[in-house]
């Protein structure tokens, strides 16, 4: 269902969508751009393809990294099972901000087309 409740349903993810991580900023280098040490954070990247079947790139924070992988992993997840796990391992001190975020975060995940909707 592609208007579902990416909440309570369970999202689906592309199968043209990889979930990436480099030690360097692989997305940004070139002749211009080469850094000699990597930085203090990896770079978390969603390498997809986009509905004109075109390579696109989209760079992510370490918690939607986490969110997409917990959501190939088990494919019977709901959105809000995945962000309270994600809150857990976290320890994070207001959980419903870890729900909200990652709400957001789906949101946008679809509107790219690396969250197809929900199966229920």
């Amino acid at each position: 269902d592609p208007n579902g409740d990416l909440l309570e349903g369970h999202p689906v993810l592309s199968p043209v969508a990889w979930p990436l991580a480099y030690q360097y900023p692989v997305h940004k280098m070139g002749p211009d751009y080469l850094p000699e040490t990597p930085p203090e954070q990896p770079t978390y990247l969603v390498v997809y393809r986009d509905r004109k079947d075109e390579v696109k790139f989209l760079e992510i924070n370490p918690v939607t990294a986490r969110l997409i992988n917990l959501l190939q992993e088990n494919p019977e997840i709901t959105g809000e099972l995945a962000l309270n796990q994600i809150a857990e391992e976290m320890k994070h001190p207001r959980p419903e901000l870890v729900l909200e975020g990652g709400l957001t975060a789906l949101q946008e995940l679809q509107r790219y087309g690396i969250v197809l909707g929900v199966a229920s």
